[in-house]
């Protein structure tokens, strides 16, 4: 199995796109495959349109009662989107479940996903297509940040392969040159330097608990499929 992060300013790149479906449909031919999309620029240009700024702490958006309902709706939008574009794909959901963390307002903390609903579609040959938008066990809806959803379920099912695609070539350091590889008991180290904060923090932090929990790697990958492995 490998599980896949797409997002970012990315999805607004044509170009890119194009090479990363690519690259999905060809992992889907030989694997079973999960996708968990992002939409961060599209929920701040909603949020934008909609005159609500966007405010982030430690990397993670900020989502208040008004908000998570634009955030709804453009995650869906992307989800359905993204399963058009892969053709061979299913949408789940809600997929993800978990505890609200009530000084980011409407987020949620990752707990579990619906792992019965993403094995039927994965059983049919279909690629798993899951929005970072989910609930708490009250109903409640939540916005998840899609990078802890990434590594959560590619844990759950102690997936060969996590993959996050990016717009740098993996994690760089003071000379902006990329990192090979990094073992997870140097990444403390390296956040320590400031060679990794902001949005890096989490999508590191995702990666560090995946490999502890049994998946076997985890790479941060540009478009042409080259960058930082954490092993």
């Amino acid at each position: 199995m490998i599980v896949i992060k797409y997002g970012g300013s990315l999805m607004d790149d044509k170009s890119a796109e194009k090479k990363i479906l690519k690259s999905i449909k060809k992992f889907a031919e030989k694997n079973t495959v999960i996708v968990v999309h992002g939409g961060g620029k599209a929920i701040t240009e909603a949020l934008k349109k909609s005159k609500i700024k966007t405010k982030f702490i430690n990397g993670l958006r900020y989502t208040d009662g008004k908000s998570i309902k634009i955030v709804e709706k453009v995650l869906e939008n992307i989800q359905d989107e993204l399963v058009k574009k892969l053709k061979n794909a299913v949408a789940i959901k809600k997929a993800s479940i978990g505890k609200r963390i009530k000084k980011l307002g409407y987020v949620g903390k990752f707990t579990s996903a619906k792992i019965s609903e993403i094995e039927k579609v994965l059983e049919k040959g279909k690629i798993a297509v899951i929005s970072p938008v989910g609930k708490n066990k009250t109903g409640q809806i939540l916005n998840f940040n899609a990078d802890e959803v990434a590594g959560s379920i590619a844990a759950q099912f102690k997936a060969k392969k996590l993959i996050f695609f990016t717009d740098v070539s993996g994690v760089l350091n003071d000379k902006k040159k990329t990192i090979p590889a990094i073992k997870i008991e140097n990444i403390k180290k390296l956040t320590d330097k400031k060679v990794i904060t902001g949005g890096m923090f989490p999508k590191i932090m995702g990666c560090v608990q995946a490999v502890k929990k049994g998946v076997g790697e985890v790479d941060i990958l540009d478009i042409n499929l080259e960058g930082t492995k954490i092993l």
